[in-house]
Protein backbone atom coordinates (compact mmCIF):
# COMPACT_ATOMS: atom_id res chain seq x y z
CA UNK A 1 0.00 0.00 0.00
CA UNK A 2 1.25 3.45 -0.87
CA UNK A 3 1.41 6.71 1.00
CA UNK A 4 2.27 5.55 4.49
CA UNK A 5 2.98 8.62 6.67
CA UNK A 6 6.61 9.10 7.63
CA UNK A 7 5.93 11.03 10.82
CA UNK A 8 5.57 9.08 14.04
CA UNK A 9 2.07 9.26 15.46
CA UNK A 10 1.27 9.84 19.10
CA UNK A 11 -0.03 6.68 20.74
CA UNK A 12 -2.33 6.39 23.70
CA UNK A 13 -4.22 3.37 24.99
CA UNK A 14 -7.99 3.49 25.35
CA UNK A 15 -10.49 0.61 25.42
CA UNK A 16 -13.03 2.40 23.22
CA UNK A 17 -10.67 2.87 20.29
CA UNK A 18 -11.56 -0.46 18.70
CA UNK A 19 -12.79 -3.94 19.45
CA UNK A 20 -9.17 -4.94 19.99
CA UNK A 21 -6.82 -3.98 22.85
CA UNK A 22 -4.58 -1.84 20.67
CA UNK A 23 -3.46 1.80 21.00
CA UNK A 24 -5.16 4.64 19.19
CA UNK A 25 -2.96 6.37 16.63
CA UNK A 26 -3.29 10.12 16.92
CA UNK A 27 -1.54 12.42 14.48
CA UNK A 28 1.14 14.83 15.75
CA UNK A 29 -1.13 17.80 15.02
CA UNK A 30 -0.06 20.84 17.02
CA UNK A 31 -2.25 23.75 15.94
CA UNK A 32 -5.97 24.38 15.44
CA UNK A 33 -7.23 23.89 11.90
CA UNK A 34 -9.47 26.97 12.21
CA UNK A 35 -7.63 29.61 14.24
CA UNK A 36 -4.07 28.33 14.56
CA UNK A 37 -4.02 28.20 18.36
CA UNK A 38 -1.84 25.46 19.89
CA UNK A 39 -3.94 22.38 20.58
CA UNK A 40 -4.42 20.55 23.84
CA UNK A 41 -4.52 16.77 23.92
CA UNK A 42 -6.72 14.69 26.20
CA UNK A 43 -9.93 12.71 26.55
CA UNK A 44 -13.35 14.09 25.69
CA UNK A 45 -16.38 13.65 27.97
CA UNK A 46 -16.75 10.04 26.84
CA UNK A 47 -13.08 9.23 27.37
CA UNK A 48 -12.03 9.21 23.70
CA UNK A 49 -8.61 10.81 23.07
CA UNK A 50 -8.60 13.88 20.83
CA UNK A 51 -6.91 17.19 20.12
CA UNK A 52 -8.96 20.25 21.07
CA UNK A 53 -8.54 24.01 20.70
CA UNK A 54 -9.35 25.84 23.93
CA UNK A 55 -9.80 29.11 22.00
CA UNK A 56 -12.52 28.14 19.53
CA UNK A 57 -13.46 24.55 20.40
CA UNK A 58 -12.19 22.97 17.16
CA UNK A 59 -11.65 19.25 17.74
CA UNK A 60 -9.70 16.57 15.88
CA UNK A 61 -10.08 12.84 16.60
CA UNK A 62 -7.78 11.62 13.81
CA UNK A 63 -10.00 8.89 12.34
CA UNK A 64 -8.28 5.76 11.01
CA UNK A 65 -7.42 5.41 7.34
CA UNK A 66 -9.75 2.98 5.54
CA UNK A 67 -8.05 0.20 3.61
CA UNK A 68 -9.34 -2.92 1.93
CA UNK A 69 -7.89 -6.43 1.99
CA UNK A 70 -9.21 -9.03 -0.41
CA UNK A 71 -8.95 -12.79 -0.08
CA UNK A 72 -9.02 -13.88 -3.74
CA UNK A 73 -9.67 -17.57 -4.47
CA UNK A 74 -9.62 -19.53 -7.71
CA UNK A 75 -12.19 -22.14 -8.68
CA UNK A 76 -9.87 -24.94 -7.49
CA UNK A 77 -9.66 -23.42 -4.00
CA UNK A 78 -6.19 -21.89 -4.29
CA UNK A 79 -5.56 -18.47 -2.75
CA UNK A 80 -3.92 -15.59 -4.62
CA UNK A 81 -0.98 -14.27 -2.60
CA UNK A 82 1.01 -11.08 -3.17
CA UNK A 83 4.51 -10.15 -2.10
CA UNK A 84 6.79 -7.10 -2.02
CA UNK A 85 10.59 -7.16 -1.99
CA UNK A 86 10.49 -5.41 1.38
CA UNK A 87 8.81 -8.45 3.00
CA UNK A 88 10.98 -10.81 5.02
CA UNK A 89 11.84 -14.09 3.26
CA UNK A 90 8.87 -16.43 2.91
CA UNK A 91 6.29 -13.81 3.93
CA UNK A 92 3.25 -13.14 1.72
CA UNK A 93 0.04 -11.14 1.95
CA UNK A 94 -3.30 -10.95 0.16
CA UNK A 95 -4.44 -8.11 -2.09
CA UNK A 96 -4.56 -4.79 -0.24
CA UNK A 97 -4.90 -1.08 -0.89
CA UNK A 98 -6.17 2.24 0.38
CA UNK A 99 -9.76 3.31 -0.26
CA UNK A 100 -9.61 6.82 -1.76
CA UNK A 101 -12.13 9.50 -0.99
CA UNK A 102 -15.28 9.04 -3.06
CA UNK A 103 -14.79 5.35 -3.86
CA UNK A 104 -16.89 2.56 -2.35
CA UNK A 105 -14.99 -0.12 -0.47
CA UNK A 106 -16.49 -2.75 -2.79
CA UNK A 107 -15.23 -0.94 -5.89
CA UNK A 108 -11.80 -0.40 -4.33
CA UNK A 109 -11.53 -4.11 -3.57
CA UNK A 110 -12.25 -5.17 -7.17
CA UNK A 111 -9.95 -2.45 -8.53
CA UNK A 112 -7.05 -3.46 -6.28
CA UNK A 113 -7.38 -7.11 -7.35
CA UNK A 114 -7.06 -6.08 -11.00
CA UNK A 115 -4.20 -3.65 -10.39
CA UNK A 116 -2.11 -5.97 -8.22
CA UNK A 117 -2.76 -9.37 -9.80
CA UNK A 118 -4.12 -8.84 -13.31
CA UNK A 119 -7.24 -10.82 -12.40
CA UNK A 120 -10.86 -9.85 -12.84
CA UNK A 121 -12.89 -10.68 -9.76
CA UNK A 122 -16.34 -10.59 -8.27
CA UNK A 123 -16.99 -10.17 -4.59
CA UNK A 124 -18.34 -13.27 -2.87
CA UNK A 125 -19.03 -11.70 0.49
CA UNK A 126 -18.08 -9.07 3.02
CA UNK A 127 -15.77 -10.62 5.63
CA UNK A 128 -15.90 -7.86 8.24
CA UNK A 129 -13.59 -5.20 9.62
CA UNK A 130 -10.29 -5.79 11.33
CA UNK A 131 -7.70 -3.81 13.25
CA UNK A 132 -4.18 -5.21 13.10
CA UNK A 133 -2.32 -4.34 16.29
CA UNK A 134 0.77 -3.25 14.34
CA UNK A 135 -1.30 -0.73 12.31
CA UNK A 136 -3.90 0.76 14.66
CA UNK A 137 -4.03 3.84 12.42
CA UNK A 138 -5.91 1.78 9.81
CA UNK A 139 -9.36 0.19 9.72
CA UNK A 140 -9.45 -2.76 7.33
CA UNK A 141 -12.61 -3.53 5.36
CA UNK A 142 -12.17 -7.10 4.19
CA UNK A 143 -13.78 -9.09 1.39
CA UNK A 144 -13.65 -12.54 -0.15
CA UNK A 145 -13.56 -12.44 -3.94
CA UNK A 146 -13.60 -15.08 -6.68
CA UNK A 147 -11.37 -14.71 -9.73
CA UNK A 148 -13.44 -14.65 -12.91
CA UNK A 149 -10.84 -13.97 -15.60
CA UNK A 150 -7.64 -12.19 -16.52
CA UNK A 151 -4.05 -13.41 -16.31
CA UNK A 152 -2.26 -13.77 -12.99
CA UNK A 153 0.74 -11.43 -13.04
CA UNK A 154 2.35 -8.99 -10.63
CA UNK A 155 1.10 -5.48 -11.21
CA UNK A 156 0.80 -2.21 -9.33
CA UNK A 157 2.55 -2.02 -5.94
CA UNK A 158 3.57 -5.70 -5.70
CA UNK A 159 6.63 -7.59 -6.93
CA UNK A 160 5.34 -11.17 -6.94
CA UNK A 161 2.00 -12.96 -7.11
CA UNK A 162 1.33 -16.63 -6.64
CA UNK A 163 -1.68 -18.96 -6.51
CA UNK A 164 -1.21 -21.62 -3.84
CA UNK A 165 -3.18 -23.57 -1.22
CA UNK A 166 -4.48 -21.66 1.81
CA UNK A 167 -1.53 -21.82 4.21
CA UNK A 168 -1.21 -19.79 7.40
CA UNK A 169 2.57 -20.14 7.62
CA UNK A 170 2.93 -17.81 4.62
CA UNK A 171 1.36 -14.94 6.57
CA UNK A 172 2.27 -12.90 9.63
CA UNK A 173 0.32 -14.29 12.59
CA UNK A 174 -2.45 -11.93 13.68
CA UNK A 175 -2.40 -9.89 10.49
CA UNK A 176 -5.56 -9.32 8.49
CA UNK A 177 -4.25 -11.61 5.74
CA UNK A 178 -3.72 -14.37 8.32
CA UNK A 179 -7.20 -13.78 9.75
CA UNK A 180 -8.80 -14.09 6.30
CA UNK A 181 -7.01 -17.30 5.35
CA UNK A 182 -7.76 -18.74 8.80
CA UNK A 183 -11.46 -18.00 8.26
CA UNK A 184 -11.30 -19.75 4.90
CA UNK A 185 -9.70 -22.85 6.43
CA UNK A 186 -12.33 -22.98 9.16
CA UNK A 187 -15.34 -22.76 6.80
CA UNK A 188 -17.90 -25.57 7.06
CA UNK A 189 -17.28 -28.24 4.45
CA UNK A 190 -18.93 -27.51 1.11
CA UNK A 191 -19.50 -23.80 1.65
CA UNK A 192 -16.48 -22.75 -0.41
CA UNK A 193 -14.25 -24.52 -2.96
CA UNK A 194 -11.53 -26.59 -1.34
CA UNK A 195 -7.98 -26.98 -2.61
CA UNK A 196 -7.23 -30.63 -3.12
CA UNK A 197 -3.63 -31.72 -3.67
CA UNK A 198 -3.33 -33.87 -6.76
CA UNK A 199 -2.21 -37.42 -6.02
CA UNK A 200 -1.50 -38.23 -9.66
Amino acid sequence: MKGEPAAKARLTAHPNCSLFPVPCNLSPMKHCGDCGTPLDFGPDQSGYPRHVCQACGWTWYDPPTPVTLVLVTLDDGRVVYTRKRSFEPGRWSVVSGFIPRGERAEDAAVREVKEETGLDAELVRYMGTHVYEMRPDQIVIAFHARATGGTLQAGDDVDEVEAAPPELHRLRAGSTSWWLVKALLEEPAGLLPRFEQSTG
